[in-house]
Formats: structure tokens, C-alpha cells, sequence
């Protein structure tokens, strides 16, 4: 159900936007056949929403597509993220249209005698609103090729430092790697996966952590672009947990693979490492929405701790969605929960509305003596863009609180 109405929901912005966008183009080249204009706007919002669409059948299942389609669809996803950004700039030209007639009718009394005549000064309104649509066209197109530079290079490592209480001597110099919302498939292929691998091998990590959102796809079709992380090093081992995305696709498979691939997948359990005369527990739990493909599979953050020794020198969860804090701070048990999910919002202005969605905000929080740091994800969903929020692959250290 909830399926089908995100997918009416997505149909209805594609129609709403249909009709926004031939206004503005209307606007901004005021063609003597608007047909060419509807035409064009029509084929554009078609293609996207092919490629959008049948993605989501693949997912079910529903239909075999061709062989070509995926070429399609990468052509889709880049549209889809021009799309966003010039909806917004659009939205933008007309707030300030809004505001420069408000402004201007304060200003002139007899502006609505004015209004009356078929005179020179409508005309100078007309324009004066083509060129604001014509610079929102303009910064639009600039910013998309920011924001599409930005998803697609490789992602810078962020050092982050965890201040802890008693921080074990013999784990000032513990590293872990945090990868989170890959969304391997779609735009992001093997050659992005290998670039990243072999950054993180320069890192020199204590431990690599993956938390989930790691494909967009089916073991099957997508192994083979997964399949580097197999070259990824560290000391002490490879963690994954999974996020909502995998059980769209397979949930099950993917832990196997990953398994295959030398990963240790923590489904609600832990693990313990020496790391000199130091004891670390690495605690990983199933993403909160599981519960909807597998009762089994619940997200519980108590059971990650059962068989767990108390005394620990440091206790790190592993959790794709932030608000499992609200969960696992209750434990009064782990030091530091990491997480993804959010993308810091992807591409502006989502990285203003995150702050009102999402409780836990990109980077470092202490929630209830818990701290918890939230990424913004080492690939991207859907369009290949990224603007005010940069990917990244996280360098965690610990240093005495």
C-alpha cells in the first residue's frame, strides 16, 4: 500500500510540475508556436518518469524491461535532478515577482489605475518577469552542473573525533571507517565503488563499517559492481548492517553476499574485539522498517547487547536510521551510534527542510550521554547530484572527554 502511494504521489508531481514548467519556459522564450513548448516540456517529464517508474517495477518484479534500459534510466535520474533544481530556482523567481509587485504597489498609489490601462507599463511587468525566469533558467543549469560534479567525484574523508569518558589508552589511536548510502545501482557503478575502496585503503582503518542503504538493485545484477568492497582492508574486520533500501531488494541475499565478501553482517548482535589490552563491542541492529518484510527481523538495539560484557572500554552501534537512538540511548549501554539514512538532505533546499524532518542532524550529537553521528552518505539516491551537502567517507577517532 505504502507503495502505491508514494508512487501517486510521485505521479501527481509530475503532473503538477508538467504544467508549472510550460508555464515558466512560456515565459522565459515566449515562442510564436507554444506547441513546440508543450511538446518538448511533455517528451522531458515523460522520460524521467520512464525511467523512475520502471525502476520501481523492476523492483517488484512486474515486467522484464530491455536490455537497453538502463541507459535510459541513467539519462532519466540525470533529468530528474536538472528537474528539481529548476522547479526550485522557478519557485524562487516567482516569490521574488510576488514580492517586487507587492513592493511596487505600495509604492504607487495609482497603481491600480495604472493596471487598468493596456498601456506601456504591463508590458514593462511582462518583462521584467521574463528576466527574472530567464536568470532563474540560467542559474539553474549552472548550479546542476555544480551539483552533479559534486555526486559524482570521489567522496572526501571527514575526520571526526568522538570525545570519551576513560577513553582505554590503547585506543587513542583506534580508527573506524564509516560507509554509509552507497546506493549502488542506477548512477553509481563499479568505477565510483573502486575510487572509493581504494581512498578508504589509504586510511589505514582499525575497522570498515557499512551502514546500509548499500545498493539499489538485486544481488544478482549488481554483485559484480559490489564486488570491489572485497579489496577493502582494515585490522580488526568488516561490519555491515542494512538499511531500508536492501529490503526493497532482496534483503536476505544482499547479507549473504556481503558475508561471502569477507563482511561480518550483525543482524540485532555484536561482536567483540581485542585491541591490545582493550575490549570493543560493535553492535549492529536491522534497519526499523524490517519489521514490514520479516517480523524476525526487528529492529532491537537490547537484543545487539544480550551476552555483552558491561565493562567494556568502548561500545559502538551500528544503525542506519538516526531515531534508533531513541532506542538504544535507553540502553544506557553504547558510547556512539553511527547512522546515514538522511543524505543531509541531498540537494538544496532539502538540506534546509532535513533540519524539520529528521531529529538527528548531519555530524556529531550527544543524545542522553549517547553520541551519535549521523552521515551524509558516501554515494546518493536517485539523481546524480548533490548541492549544499557533499558526500563523504568518515574517519572516526576517539579522544579523553
Amino acid at each position: 500500500m505504502q507503495i502505491t502511494v508514494f508512487s501517486l504521489l510521485v505521479s501527481i508531481f509530475f503532473i503538477l510540475t508538467f504544467f508549472y514548467l510550460v508555464r515558466c519556459f512560456l515565459i522565459v522564450f515566449k515562442p510564436k508556436n507554444k506547441f513546440i513548448v508543450w511538446f518538448s516540456v511533455f517528451f522531458y517529464i515523460l522520460l524521467i518518469a520512464f525511467g523512475f517508474f520502471g525502476n520501481r517495477l523492476t523492483r517488484m518484479q512486474k515486467i522484464a524491461l530491455p536490455e537497453y534500459f538502463p541507459q535510459i534510466e541513467w539519462i532519466s535520474y540525470v533529468l530528474l535532478g536538472l528537474l528539481l533544481i529548476l522547479v526550485t530556482l522557478f519557485f524562487v523567481a516567482d516569490c521574488l515577482n510576488i514580492i517586487r509587485r507587492i513592493v511596487y504597489y505600495f509604492k504607487r498609489k495609482n497603481y491600480i489605475d495604472e493596471l487598468k490601462k493596456p498601456s506601456l507599463e504591463g508590458n514593462i511587468h511582462n518583462e521584467r518577469r521574463r528576466f527574472l525566469f530567464s536568470i532563474a533558467t540560467v542559474v539553474a543549469f549552472c548550479l546542476f552542473g555544480r551539483a552533479y560534479n559534486n555526486a559524482r567525484r570521489t567522496p572526501n574523508v571527514k575526520n571526526v573525533k568522538v570525545p570519551i569518558e576513560k577513553l582505554h589508552p590503547d585506543l587513542k589511536s583506534f580508527k573506524i571507517v564509516q560507509l554509509t548510502d552507497f546506493h549502488i545501482g542506477i548512477t553509481i557503478d563499479k568505477e565510483y565503488v573502486e575510487r572509493v575502496v581504494e581512498k578508504v585503503n589509504e586510511l589505514n582503518a582499525d575497522i570498515i563499517v557499512i551502514t546500509g542503504d548499500l545498493v539499489d538493485g538485486y544481488v544478482a545484477k549488481l554483485k559484480d559492481w559490489v564486488s570491489p568492497l572485497e579489496r577493502l582492508k582494515a585490522k580488526h574486520g568488516l561490519f555491515y548492517v542494512n538499511g531500508n533500501h536492501e529490503y526493497y531488494w532482496g534483503a536476505s541475499g544482499w547479507a549473504r553476499y556481503m558475508e561471502e565478501i569477507g563482511f561480518t553482517f550483525l543482524e540485532n548482535e555484536h561482536r567483540l574485539l581485542k585491541i591490545g589490552r582493550s575490549l570493543v563491542v560493535i553492535g549492529g541492529v536491522t534497519d526499523l522498517q524490517a519489521e514490514r518484510f520479516n517480523r524476525s527481523q526487528k529492529c532491537s538495539p537490547k537484543k545487539s547487547i544480550i551476552g555483552a560484557p558491561k565493562l567494556a572500554d568502548l561500545k559502538v552501534l551500528l544503525a542506519h536510521q538516526p531515531v534508533t537512538a531513541y532506542d538504544s540511548a535507553e540502553l544506557g549501554y553504547y558510547n556512539l551510534q553511527l547512522s546515514g539514512h538522511t543524505h543531509g538532505g541531498q540537494l538544496w533546499p532539502g538540506t534546509w527542510l532535513i533540519h524539520l524532518i529528521q531529529p538527528f542532524h548531519p555530524g556529531l550529537t550527544l543524545y542522553r550521554k549517547m553520541w551519535v553521528y549521523v552521515s551524509r552518505g558516501t554515494g546518493y539516491w536517485g539523481p546524480p547530484v548533490r548541492l549544499d551537502a557533499d558526500s563523504e567517507i568518515t574517519l572516526i577517532s576517539f579522544e579523553q572527554a
